[in-house]
C-alpha cells in the first residue's frame, strides 16, 4: 500500500498544489480530494496515475481546494467514456451537500453530453457517518468529522484485521471524533502552521485549523503510530519539512511524515 501525496498546500497556496493524495493497492487507486482546479491533471500525470486505473473518488467538503479539481477529473474520465470506449464504471463519493454541488457545479459548467454520464457511467454517491464501501480491495467506513465550518466527513480505511489508516479533513479534531482516531496505526491530518508562526497567527482560532503541535499532542495522547501533516502553509517550503518535524517530535513521540507534492509514503 502506499500514499502518493499529490498536494500538499492549504487553499491559497501558490507553490504546491491543494492537499489532495491518492491512496494505492496494487495498481488500483482511491483519489481523496482533488484540489482546486485543472492542476490535478498535472499532478495525476507527474505521479504516473492512469485514471483509469482511479477506482473512486473521495471529496471531504465542499471547498473550493478541494471540489474544484473534480469537475477536471469529471471532465477527463467523461472524455474516456465519450472518445476512447472506456467502460467501467466511475464512482465519486461525498456528503450531501459535496454531491449537490458536484451536481450543480457541473450542470453549469459542462456540456450536457457529460452531465449525462452523471447518471449513467458516473456515480454520485452520497455518504454520512457509518456509511462503509470496499475499495481498492479495502474497507472503507466514512465519519462526519464535526467540523465547525461546513459539513466534511473523514474515513477510516482498514489495513488488515488490526491496522487502521484515518484521514480527519482539515479542520481541528472535535473531542466526539477522538474516539475514531484513537489507536489508529496511520493518521492524515491538517497541520496549518508550525512553532512561532503558528504560536503568533492562531490558526485554530482563526480558521479552525490545527497546528502540529495540536495534531502532535493529539497522536501521542491517542496512540497513534504514524501521522501524516498536510494542509499546510507555503511561506518556507524549502525548510517546511524540517521546520514541522522538528517541533512536532517535541510532543510526539511516533514516526512524523512531512511530504512535498509528489513524494509517497509507504504503509505497512
Amino acid at each position: 500500500m502506499k500514499i502518493i501525496v499529490l498536494g500538499t498546500g492549504h487553499g491559497t497556496a501558490t507553490k504546491c498544489y491543494n492537499t489532495c493524495f491518492a491512496m494505492q493497492n496494487k495498481d488500483k487507486y482511491f483519489l481523496v480530494d482533488a484540489g482546486g482546479g485543472n492542476g490535478i491533471l498535472r499532478q495525476l500525470e507527474k505521479a504516473n496515475i492512469d485514471v483509469t486505473k482511479i477506482e473512486s473518488m473521495f471529496i471531504s467538503h465542499t471547498h473550493t481546494d478541494h471540489i474544484m479539481g473534480a469537475i477536471w477529473i469529471i471532465r477527463l474520465i467523461g472524455r474516456k467514456y465519450l472518445k476512447e470506449n472506456y467502460n467501467k464504471y466511475f464512482y465519486i463519493y461525498g456528503n450531501n451537500e459535496v454531491i449537490n454541488a458536484i451536481k450543480k457545479i457541473c450542470s453549469v459548467v459542462l456540456p450536457e453530453k457529460f452531465n449525462e454520464l452523471l447518471e449513467d457511467k458516473i456515480k454520485l454517491i452520497e455518504v454520512d457517518t457509518a456509511t462503509t464501501i470496499k475499495c481498492i480491495e479495502k474497507k472503507i467506513v466514512f465519519f462526519d468529522i464535526n467540523a465547525k465550518k461546513v459539513k466534511q466527513m473523514g474515513f477510516t480505511m482498514f489495513l488488515n484485521k488490526r491496522d487502521r489508516f484515518t484521514f480527519i479533513g482539515d479542520e481541528v479534531c472535535a473531542e466526539n471524533t477522538e474516539k475514531v482516531v484513537k489507536n489508529s496505526k496511520w493518521l492524515f491530518a491538517d497541520a496549518f502552521m508550525a512553532g512561532k508562526e503558528a504560536e503568533e497567527y492562531n490558526p485554530i482560532k482563526k480558521h479552525s485549523h490545527s497546528t502540529v503541535e495540536f495534531t502532535s499532542e493529539l497522536c501521542q495522547r491517542l496512540n497513534v503510530e504514524n501521522v501524516i501533516l498536510s494542509h499546510t502553509v507555503d511561506t518556507d517550503l524549502a525548510n517546511r519539512k524540517k521546520i514541522f518535524t522538528q517541533d512536532a517530535k517535541q510532543y510526539f513521540d511516533g514516526n512524523v511524515f512531512v511530504q512535498n507534492d509528489l513524494e509517497i509514503i509507504e504503509i505497512k
